[in-house]
């Protein structure tokens, strides 16, 4: 009998701990469930601020590009879906703006989730060099005439004469600038910016401003021209950039720099 009950209490004992070992591995398996609901349900709902946030910022790229709004238009804590975004555009003092959308669950008071989208950069009017094509009276090696319109400040176009050369941009149809800008300008000690209708008869631009530098304001070209070239004295003068930019304010798409952010 005392070896009976000696069994039993083994028993007992071991069915003890299959149970107490069981319990444990439910109770990490209902954590780990409860932590992969609460992971989703908060990615989930950063999710849905990020698609606000961008509801916001299609709205601001939207009321620009169609002029229904000028730079500086702002909307706060406007209702989007389940939550709200707010939406700033602002004038760089650069000739570029930046727009930025926050949106927010449920609100920007009180929110549980919240995402940033910032385009910056955004020229004015849009450059339209872009789409040009660029010869030049010389090149140097690498550094041809098509990196002067090719988007990058990595790229740039060097003369390989010392003084009178020049760089042109043939739109394929008139356009009617009113400003250029110069970036990475380099051993360049004058220049002056023509248009031609034929690409034989050059004029002059009426009444160009440069400011701040190496950014030439000017009449807009009326009639509207084809060509425009920039003249340049120097050593072997270079620039990484000549933009050309026509009227109007609105945002040119994909001509920014996008980011989100938390």
């Amino acid at each position: 009998m005392p070896c009976i009950r000696k069994e039993k209490g083994a028993i007992l004992l071991f069915v003890f701990v299959i149970l107490v070992g069981l319990t444990g591995i439910v109770i990490a398996v209902l954590a780990i469930a409860s932590y992969e609901i609460k992971s989703a349900s908060t990615g989930l709902l950063n999710m849905q601020a990020f698609y606000i946030a961008e509801a916001g910022w299609a709205k601001a790229r939207w009321a620009l590009t169609t002029e229904e709004e000028a730079v500086g238009w702002s909307e706060t804590d406007e209702a989007f879906g389940k939550g709200t975004y707010t939406v700033t555009t602002t004038d760089n003092g650069d000739y570029t703006y930046t727009i930025v959308s926050e949106g927010y669950i449920p609100d920007d008071t009180t929110p549980i989730a919240r995402r940033r989208v910032t385009e910056e950069n955004i020229p004015i009017g849009g450059n339209l060099s872009l789409s040009a094509t660029t010869s030049a009276s010389s090149e140097q090696g690498t550094n041809v005439a098509s990196n002067a319109n090719d988007g990058s400040t990595a790229t740039k176009w060097r003369s390989d004469v010392r003084n009178g050369s020049w760089l042109k941009l043939d739109f394929g149809s008139e356009k009617s600038i009113n400003m250029v800008i110069i970036v990475g300008a380099s051993k360049i000690s004058s220049f002056s910016i023509q248009y031609s209708y034929n690409d034989v008869a050059w004029n002059n631009v009426d009444n160009p401003v440069e400011a701040p530098a190496w950014t030439v304001t000017f009449d807009a070209l009326d009639p509207a021209a084809r060509y425009l070239r920039i003249n340049v004295n120097g050593n072997r003068p270079e620039m990484e950039e000549f933009q050309s930019f026509g009227g109007g304010s609105g945002v040119v798409l994909g001509q920014g720099a996008y980011a989100t952010s938390w």
